[in-house]
């Protein structure tokens, strides 16, 4: 289409719809513009709060695998900064370790997995334990494609190209190693004009267009995210015990502090499902623990009552 034709048609669309805007919102309920401007608003005032506001629970957030063919594009890591930053958003009061911060350890780099390739929930579990984690937050790029679609109403429709991204992500529970969260996201946005000139040559599509849907995307996922952490309650773990000495993974960054008392529960036990699949099975409360020391990121302990204090055993604050 000649240039100077699409930019009278163009005129008359914006026309058309300055006469009809006014008709359509009242009877248009589910108009995206608007539900996208109420899904904004809602971002800027909420903030989930957990159930423990005493302790902050520690997520980690490894970097998105891109299985798209969109590679060495840095698409990968600039999600993985905007999830963070959704997160941070929308839960305040709980920390995030993600791949930028110093010492982040290797094994959420290269993450364990079976031979079949799938995620070893079982042993990024464990170790998560290890390092005082809740949660563990993984995901990938699935696809990226654009595609054509007629927009307008009536007789003022016309082609318009549009960019479609696909990202799932899935969210382990260090406490059993199963799922808390498990969702694919899809998003589309319309390319500009440049892009479409462009692609009549290159077939390309603009790393820029890319990453603004993927930062939709994230908004979305940040705040699910985080809901979905928010909802459990606070666990630590038990990494060690030297005679009369308790160690837990957990310590000042949290808000643990010297004379907080614990319960313990044993959480050592294994249940076997599907396809090989091991997942732990919290068990019974078998005493309790008093904090002596305390530093960032673990703390000692003595025991309080009981007398079967393992290591790998779960505690949460006595109320």
């Amino acid at each position: 289409m000649n240039k100077k034709i699409k930019a009278f048609y163009v005129k008359i669309h914006m026309f058309a719809w300055i006469l009809f805007l006014p008709f359509c919102i009242p009877l248009i309920t589910g108009c995206s513009t608007y539900s996208n401007m109420k899904k904004k608003t809602k971002r800027i005032v909420r903030d989930y709060k957990a159930l423990d506001e005493d302790l902050k629970k520690r997520v980690a957030i490894t970097l998105f695998e891109n299985k798209t063919a969109f590679v060495g594009k840095g698409l990968e890591e600039s999600f993985t900064k905007d999830l963070v930053e959704a997160i941070k958003m929308s839960c305040q009061d709980i920390l995030v370790l993600e791949p930028h911060d110093p010492g982040y350890p290797n094994y959420l780099v290269n993450l364990p997995r079976k031979t079949s390739g799938v995620i070893d929930n079982f042993n990024l579990a464990k170790t998560g334990r290890q390092l005082g984690l809740n949660t563990v937050v993984t995901g990938s790029l699935i696809d990226i494609k654009n595609y054509k679609k007629k927009r307008g109403i009536l007789w003022f429709k016309d082609i318009y190209n549009f960019v479609q991204v696909r990202v799932m992500v899935e969210v382990y529970d260090t406490q059993t190693g199963a799922k808390l969260f498990d969702e694919s996201y899809m998003h589309e946005i319309e390319a500009e004009e440049e892009y479409v000139e462009s692609t009549k040559l290159t077939n390309e599509i603009r790393t820029d267009t890319i990453n603004d849907a993927l930062k939709s995307i994230a908004a979305d996922m940040g705040e699910q995210i985080c809901y979905a952490v928010v909802l459990q309650p606070w666990k630590g773990y038990i990494t060690s015990t030297f005679a009369e000495k308790i160690i837990i993974s957990s310590g000042k960054n949290v808000g643990i502090k010297p004379g907080n008392i614990f319960e313990v529960y044993d959480s050592n036990g294994v249940f076997k499902g599907a396809e090989e699949r091991k997942f732990f099975i919290p068990g019974l409360k078998t005493g309790e623990i008093k904090i002596t020391a305390v530093y960032p990121d673990s703390a000692e302990a003595v025991c309080f009552s009981g007398q079967n204090i393992q290591p790998g055993s779960s505690i949460s604050l006595k109320d």
